[in-house]
């Protein structure tokens, strides 16, 4: 068989399979019609309030100005992919085909935001701190992520701004003594966590994935090298 239409054939094939099997989600910027809670959100929460005035006063990653993108996946990744940060436009994107609460905006908005500090803002030797704490304090948060994104590389992108986005305090603690929050900033957000249990914080689908399957092996977090600055076209939540 001629090279040339084998690979049409096996392309043929791709497609189909996608067709029958994945789906496609489209990403916007996400103050397409939220622009004004989205604005809201970044300063009356108060970690969303303190990392923004630090790393994006002028809220430029909330733009409404920027082009939609769409990604193919299969069916059951789309609950796990809610937004997306793209590092080449600094700009935070939400899933067209999701209906947000209040507090799930405010969660993909702090997760987005953490992939925004963590590749414009830390520098390596902050990464491989945080990648140190977080082998010594490792959150059940981490299991999922290597269950869920197929590329290593991402794994330590994904572990800071899931951990960032279902805090503990010691987490916010960390940012402090990292000099990424200052430590006044550090006890108004730890204030805010007190008394708040992380899994009751959880949306309902991600906590039962977390008690089914992976809490038990929480103490066994792979602890990788460097981080690699390598980021997808959108680097998807």
């Amino acid at each position: 068989m001629p090279k040339s239409t084998f690979t049409a054939k096996l392309a043929a094939m791709l497609l189909l399979a996608l067709a029958l099997g994945g789906c496609a989600t489209t990403y916007v910027p996400i103050s397409w019609y939220q622009g004004k809670r989205v604005q809201r959100l970044s300063r009356s929460d108060q970690t969303l309030s303190v990392l923004y005035e630090h790393y994006d006063p002028q809220r430029k990653t909330l733009r409404v100005g920027g082009n939609s993108f769409d990604e193919a996946m299969w069916p059951s990744e789309v609950k796990y992919h809610l937004g997306a940060y793209r590092k080449d436009s600094q700009l935070i994107y939400s899933n067209l085909y999701q209906n947000y609460s209040d507090s799930e905006l405010r969660d993909l908005m702090v997760h987005e935001f953490a992939h925004h500090i963590w590749f414009q803002a830390m520098n390596s030797k902050q990464r491989e701190e945080w990648m140190s704490y977080l082998s010594k304090h490792p959150s059940p948060l981490q299991q999922m992520v290597r269950s869920v994104y197929t590329q290593p590389e991402e794994y330590d992108t994904e572990d800071f701004a899931f951990t960032i986005e279902y805090a503990r305090p010691s987490d916010i603690q960390e940012l402090a003594k990292l000099n990424l929050i200052t430590s006044q900033e550090s006890d108004q957000i730890v204030a805010q966590l007190r008394g708040r249990k992380q899994a009751d914080s959880l949306p309902a689908s991600l906590r039962t994935y977390l008690e089914a399957s992976l809490a038990p092996a929480s103490s066994n977090v792979e602890n990788k090298g460097t981080p690699s600055d390598h980021e997808i076209s959108g680097q998807p939540r």
